[in-house]
């Protein structure tokens, strides 16, 4: 097996239609605004996957009438694991089990509402996790934004409720339960309101052009990136003003 195989990133990937999106993004932004930043944030964290040289991807997914493939989120139409069971815990469940079913020593799960998540922080989880240690990424409210482990160690799921509320810290007591150490990687945030929300789109837009996601190939309209920026805001017209009119020569 080749060591790229060796390891698995799980991301959970839901179609872009307005009741299949998480309520807390739906309290925060209302259904229609909401599948459009699920959607952003689910490609950011699709594309920091695929390019992660050093594992495979598995993407969980719950097709649609609407939505039968990925084509909406990568043309190539990638391959995903079809949802079976709709209640998160079993869907995290069955795709760590699928991930060591098809030969991945250590599986990474990713939540795509932590748009900050490093590659070198997958690597470090990578690392870290193995039969003593489980890798667990915080964000500041408490939730987890990144787990991995080994298939010894999916004795950390036999009970429900893993996943709620200060999910990362609850996963944390249940590995120290288990007898078991816990790797941190860095703390970041999840986007669940306008505040944080504000804080992804100006990190976007700091970025220099060689980092920003996909490369642009031609010269920006005027006024792109604010553009970007206002098709998330309140009360603002979704589509920017025309530009100005070249005088005549």
């Amino acid at each position: 097996m080749s060591q790229k195989r060796d390891g698995c990133i799980i991301l959970l990937v839901d179609p872009p239609e307005a009741d299949k999106i998480g309520q807390e993004l739906k309290t925060a932004f209302g259904p229609e605004r909401a599948a459009h930043v699920n959607s952003d944030l689910l490609s950011s964290a699709y594309k920091l996957a695929k390019g992660f040289g050093d594992a495979i991807l598995l993407l969980s997914y719950q097709k649609t009438a609407r939505h039968p493939d990925l084509t909406w989120l990568d043309p190539e139409d990638p391959g995903f694991l079809e949802v079976k069971n709709t209640a998160s815990e079993e869907r995290i469940r069955d795709a760590f089990r699928l991930a060591f079913f098809t030969g991945a020593k250590k599986a990474v799960l990713i939540s795509h509402l932590s748009p900050e998540l490093k590659s070198e922080w997958l690597s470090q989880a990578f690392d870290a996790a193995d039969e003593k240690t489980v890798a667990i990424g915080s964000n500041q409210d408490g939730s987890f934004y990144l787990l991995g482990l080994t298939q010894q160690n999916l004795k950390i799921f036999e009970t429900p409720g893993f996943s709620q509320g200060k999910s990362a810290e609850n996963l944390a007591e249940r590995v120290k339960k288990h007898k078991l150490a816990v790797f941190s990687t860095p703390e970041t945030y999840a986007v669940a309101s306008e505040d944080t929300l504000r804080q992804w789109m100006e990190a976007k837009e700091a970025l220099p052009p060689l980092f920003q996601h996909p490369p642009l190939t031609e010269k920006p309209a005027p006024q792109e990136s604010k553009k970007h920026h206002r098709h998330y805001t309140r009360h603002q017209e979704t589509q920017g003003q025309p530009p100005p009119e070249k005088p005549a020569s």
